[in-house]
């Protein structure tokens, strides 16, 4: 790992539980010498990173805020398809998730809702569990072979409270990749049920991301579940599509407001 690297995972031990740290701790829990450590915490003050809260204690800077505002003006999945994501919610009442896989994380990187209806345990920007939800579980079913043995040895073989073995795991990562998309029940949260699909950029290239509607199982029967999973998956391969036209470097666009009149999808 580099000296880059190393500086930048003190940001890894930031969390919930966890909204600011001290020299001493960074350095037990990463083992580094004391100069390496405020070596680190100062570069990471002078770049915005870090900012200094009180005596010693130091919490996340207002430069996260501001490369935040940037991804959602330029992150590719969200300027390809933020406006399909909202046609996505409006016309289907359901909360629509762009979800992408880094560094063995997964995240929901936008959200679309047609009201603030929905409490979700798993929001903008927090780590979903492995392989559990639909989103988390598209973006890891399309992993290639090798990287997907590694991620099950990783999160899974260790987990005593998961029932899965490598056979059962690699056959349901299969089955997703398969159908070309994902549904669960109650799995992320009680009494919704989630429907993913992989977004990719071409043909025969890796998965960049996932697009999922979510919403009660009452929302599902009244929708007609087929129906709806037929627009999630055109929704990607239109994402998809338009990141292919587009190239690795969009323009710039501004923030969808989402009031994108109702059609109907056959429902």
């Amino acid at each position: 790992m580099s000296s880059l690297s190393k500086m930048l995972s003190v940001l890894d031990l930031f969390g919930p539980t966890a909204l600011k740290v001290d020299p001493d701790s960074i350095a037990t829990r990463m083992g580094l010498s004391r100069a390496t450590v405020y070596r680190y915490v100062k570069d990471l003050c002078e770049a915005g990173l870090l900012v200094r809260v009180d005596a010693g204690s130091y919490s996340l800077g207002p430069r996260i805020i501001e490369l935040d505002w940037m991804m959602r003006l330029y992150d590719p999945i969200l300027v390809a398809g933020r406006e399909l994501m909202h046609e996505l919610s409006n016309e289907t009442g359901l909360a629509v998730f762009a979800s992408v896989f880094y560094d063995s994380r997964m995240i929901n990187t936008y959200i679309a809702e047609p009201t603030d209806t929905y409490q979700f345990a798993f929001g903008r920007g927090q780590p979903l569990p492995f392989f559990r939800g639909a989103q988390s579980k598209v973006l890891v079913a399309y992993q290639k072979n090798r990287r997907l043995q590694r991620l099950y040895e990783e999160h899974l073989a260790v987990d005593p409270g998961r029932l899965h073995d490598w056979d059962s795991f690699s056959k349901a990562a299969r089955k997703i990749r398969k159908d070309g998309f994902c549904v669960t029940h109650d799995e992320l949260n009680l009494g919704l049920t989630g429907i993913a699909a992989p977004v990719f950029s071409g043909v025969g290239e890796e998965i960049l991301g996932s697009v999922a509607a979510v919403g009660t199982s009452a929302n599902f029967q009244l929708l007609r579940q087929e129906a709806v999973t037929e627009r999630i998956v055109d929704t990607a391969r239109r994402i998809g599509e338009r990141l292919q036209r587009r190239g690795k470097a969009p323009a710039p666009r501004a923030r969808a407001t989402g009031q994108v009149a109702a059609a109907s999808v056959g429902l």
